[in-house]
């Protein structure tokens, strides 16, 4: 998820390995008492703090602290034992020393998102007239990406239900997710909040006033998750599950609902730091830590064949065309060996 002001953000630049030597304990001891200040001074949830802190002086006296020798070694445990804590806690190391030209680095999410489509892979009406959207990300509000979504909501918008793929989507825009909540729901509807510690306030996230399109108050949405499913599409899902506009199908998601900011720590060291949560107006909650819950839990290989026979079968309920029905029927009786529902 992202937070929109310019300093809070979803993703990250991860640094390959670019040295090998061996950092001393007295350099982890200063990098881990600084990490701790901050999380102190800016972590968003307060009352995990003293967990946290008592975590990381029991992690200054194991074995893994003594034995990791590298700065990526050491990065890799100051991440995994924080991410107990948060899965937004992230802790990295890039040379100093290294001139920028050397630098390896994995290409920042939005700006992949934005020279990839959107993030939107898959987008087409299958048999049944129902229409099914796969996206991984939600690109940052812009000219170009909302065109995209234009241009995927206008394709879909004679579909009689919508499956949405978020199994693989790892999150993103904050507003992006409003951008495509509008089409599903009455202008102005709030779908989260945002608290940050840094301000010390909260900013509302409502539907738009208006879109480019129909908007479809009526038409049935099922939501496909995963283990793997991340920050703003958990937002998506919960707002909707929680809205009672959709129906999620699939893997409990990972949970992580608190935008984070980058703290330098000294020597190449930088944190990312949860410093806002959301907080949604309907459960008063989030998902962070617990993620959401889907209403059909099963393992997500299943998820399509699954809501594709709800879709069907809310759909039958309602149509009279007697081609439709027969392509129901058709495709229904090719569905039929798939897992019975397992109801949660």
């Amino acid at each position: 998820m992202e937070f929109k002001s310019g300093i809070i953000m979803w993703g990250f630049i991860v640094f390959s390995p670019l040295a090998h030597a061996d950092i001393s304990y007295i350099d982890k001891n200063h990098i881990l008492n600084t990490l701790t200040d901050n999380i102190e001074q800016q972590y968003v949830e307060v009352k995990k703090i003293d967990k946290i802190s008592d975590a990381l002086t029991v992690l200054k006296t194991s074995s893994e602290f003594t034995s990791s020798q590298s700065q990526e070694q050491f990065a890799s445990l100051l991440t995994a034992e924080l991410q107990k804590f948060d899965k937004h806690f992230t802790v990295q190391w890039q040379n100093p020393n290294k001139s920028q030209n050397n630098k390896t680095k994995r290409e920042p999410w939005f700006t992949k998102l934005s020279r990839k489509n959107s993030g939107f892979n898959r987008v087409e009406v299958l048999d049944g007239n129902i229409g099914y959207v796969d996206f991984w990300g939600f690109a940052e509000l812009s000219k170009n990406s909302k065109n995209v979504v234009e241009s995927v909501m206008g394709f879909v918008s004679n579909a009689d239900a919508l499956i949405f793929d978020l199994r693989n989507n790892g999150g993103g825009s904050a507003e992006m997710v409003q951008f495509i909540s509008s089409y599903f729901l009455k202008p102005n509807t709030h779908l989260n909040s945002i608290y940050s510690r840094v301000t010390d306030s909260t900013r509302e996230y409502r539907t738009f006033a208006n879109v480019n399109g129909s908007i479809h108050l009526d038409t049935p949405i099922y939501i496909l998750t995963s283990n793997d499913t991340f920050s703003a599409a958990e937002e998506f899902a919960y707002n909707l599950k929680h809205l009672e506009r959709a129906t999620l199908v699939g893997e409990r998601t990972k949970g992580g609902a608190n935008p984070w900011q980058f703290y330098e720590l000294g020597s190449g060291f930088r944190a990312g730091i949860p410093i806002a949560k959301a907080i949604n107006p309907k459960t008063k909650t989030n998902w962070e830590a617990i993620g959401v819950k889907p209403h059909i839990e099963i393992p997500q290989t299943n998820a399509l064949d699954v809501a594709y026979k709800m879709a069907l079968n809310e759909v039958k309920k309602s149509v009279s065309d007697e081609h439709q029905i027969k392509d129901i029927n058709d495709k229904l009786e090719e569905l039929s060996n798939s897992l019975p529902l397992k109801e949660k």
